[in-house]
């Protein structure tokens, strides 16, 4: 991953990532010349890959740059970066995915659906037209962008897996028994290793707008196996049978797009689109809003990094009053341990309630069984991480006015009875008010005692991102089992300190055993000896409010914010 404040050809600026395609990661970048926001996706390949890897991406931007549609990301630019690597470059879509949007609100309503698929299924018939399948259509890689008109446009990305028939790229570039599409919307011939044609892209959306229609894919099973033969051998349920409130006519339209046999389905996807436009009698209607939960207060826009517990925050619109806010959304198949995952997350939003400059009071909280969000103002300005990232460490008197204010801020906390218990650099905002810059906590830790383990997810458990997510920041004694207090607020605290002082944090390890056994056992260097800038006196400080010993730090935060005065 290429860290914020990455160049590349002294073009492109990284602003942070925005997720990972099939081939590469995708990132927000500045074009430096002309101040816009973008997406460039690079390419993820070692110098070891082979030539044909390569091939591939070019040619996922020669098949996008070819299809000029309203429907269809544009790309801007292509190239090749210092470290060799292709990259593309496309506009900068608002989001939410239509993926995101099918957790949040399907079942869909069925003319919602035809309007949502009707513009969708336009831009693959001119794919189609030109000899270009796309091979991996799925919610994820369909996407809402809004114009700053107020106009809303769903737009399908990621043609990385596209097959063309032109005669300049004739060379095939894949096995043909290879599969490399995501196996839930892939067709029977594509798991065969069977030639694939257009009739591919129309089971995909056969199967989104089932999935859309009923909150369920025609076949879904736990292990791959079992999927393959489902979708193979097995006859999908028809859609009133999940759902009798839907009109009659969907079953054949949608049972036809899902055929086994390529030749037995709609010949062209436009006929598919428009016999469930006739099927659901949607005609002109709008494909307006949910009625209730989430999306019929917000409109989801453009992912803005991760949050605490694996929850995921999007720059959002409230619908009515026309405000931008900030929505952190968890998603329950993403937890194994959602009961207890959800009630941290009901905790912190209630700890959220206390009123501080430097944190960042919850305006919303709701949720079903299948989710939960809080909606809190949007901050504009950077994440600490991002920050950190353009340029660490940072000069003495700017960590020592950032940190006393969040100081300041988890002492307001600790008066309520909450604690921070290892907020981190992503949950952390910079802002500016009159000139001056502020440090605002977009997340704050649990109100009372409560296991932080139970609610850290496999990746950290297993250590996977010790390194860069909560654990640094979490003081020993929790991970060992104790709860939450002020002790272990002011370890938090002083790494946040540390980073921000010296660009690295005091403990770093590649598991979570290693890095539990350094913050009891390890001194970290002095943060005088890695800035010169730091005073003495503060950089003791420092040391020993991150000290492995929770008896041997200051006894609350009200002291460290005065030994760093």
């Amino acid at each position: 991953m290429l860290p914020a404040g990455t160049r590349i050809e002294d073009r492109y600026e990284i602003l942070g990532p925005l997720g990972s395609g099939g081939m590469g990661h995708v990132y927000r970048a500045r074009r430096l010349r002309l101040g816009d926001d973008v997406a460039i996706k690079v390419m993820q390949a070692s110098e070891q890959a082979p030539p044909e890897l390569h091939e591939r991406f070019l040619r996922e931007s020669r098949a996008c740059a070819q299809l000029r549609h309203p429907g269809i990301v544009g790309i801007l630019d292509f190239g090749v970066d210092a470290r060799r690597q292709p990259y593309m470059v496309m506009e900068l879509l608002s989001g939410p995915s239509l993926a995101e949007e099918i957790a949040l609100e399907a079942p869909m309503p069925s003319a919602r659906v035809a309007c949502i698929v009707t513009p969708v299924a336009s831009a693959l018939q001119l794919a189609h037209d030109q000899g270009i399948t796309h091979r991996d259509l799925k919610p994820a890689n369909i996407v809402l962008h809004r114009y700053e008109t107020g106009e809303r446009v769903y737009k399908v990305i990621d043609f990385g897996l596209a097959v063309m028939k032109a005669a300049s790229d004739a060379t095939r570039l894949t096995d043909p028994n290879l599969f490399i599409g995501t196996m839930a919307y892939a067709a029977p011939e594509q798991i065969r290793g069977e030639p694939i044609t257009a009739a591919a892209d129309i089971y995909a959306l056969g199967v989104i707008v089932y999935e859309m229609l009923t909150g369920v894919r025609p076949f879904d099973a736990e292990d791959r196996i079992t999927l393959l033969n489902q979708v193979l051998t097995v006859r999908p349920v028809r859609p009133t049978e999940r759902d009798a409130t839907l009109p009659p006519a969907v079953d054949d339209v949608l049972m036809r797009a899902l055929a086994k046999a390529p030749g037995e389905r709609w010949p062209r996807v436009t006929d598919f689109a428009e016999a469930l436009d006739a099927a659901v009698g949607a005609g002109e209607a709008p494909a307006s809003a949910p009625d209730t939960g989430l999306l019929a207060r917000y409109e989801l826009g453009e992912p803005l990094g991760r949050g605490r517990l694996g929850s995921l925050v999007y720059r959002g619109v409230h619908r009515a009053l026309g405000v931008p806010v900030a929505i952190r959304l968890l998603k329950r198949d993403e937890q194994p341990h959602w009961e207890a995952v959800r009630a941290r997350f009901l905790l912190e939003a209630r700890t959220l309630q206390v009123s501080h400059p430097s944190l960042l009071q919850v305006r919303d909280f709701g949720g079903d069984e299948r989710n939960v969000f809080l909606v809190t103002d949007l901050v504009a300005g950077p994440s600490l991480r991002q920050a950190l990232a353009a340029k660490a460490p940072f000069p003495w008197a700017r960590t020592r006015g950032l940190v006393v204010q969040a100081l300041d801020a988890v002492a307001a906390l600790h008066r309520r009875g909450g604690f921070i218990a290892g907020v981190n650099p992503d949950m952390i905002r910079l802002t500016s008010e009159d000139g001056v810059e502020r440090i605002v906590m977009s997340s704050a830790g649990i109100h009372s005692v409560q296991d932080v383990l139970e609610t850290m997810r496999e990746q950290e458990l297993r250590g996977h991102e010790a390194s860069e997510q909560e654990l640094p920041y979490v003081a020993p004694e929790i991970m060992m089992g104790r709860a939450p207090d002020a002790r272990a607020d002011v370890f938090t605290m002083g790494v946040l300190a540390y980073e921000m002082a010296t660009g690295t944090l005091p403990y770093r390890a590649p598991s979570m055993p290693e890095l539990l056994g350094r913050m009891l056992q390890a001194t970290p260097a002095a943060p005088s000896s890695v800035n010169a800038d730091v005073p003495d006196a503060c950089s003791q400080a420092i040391l020993r409010a991150v000290n492995g010993t929770a008896e041997a730090r200051f006894e609350s935060v009200r002291e460290l914010a005065a030994a760093l005065q």
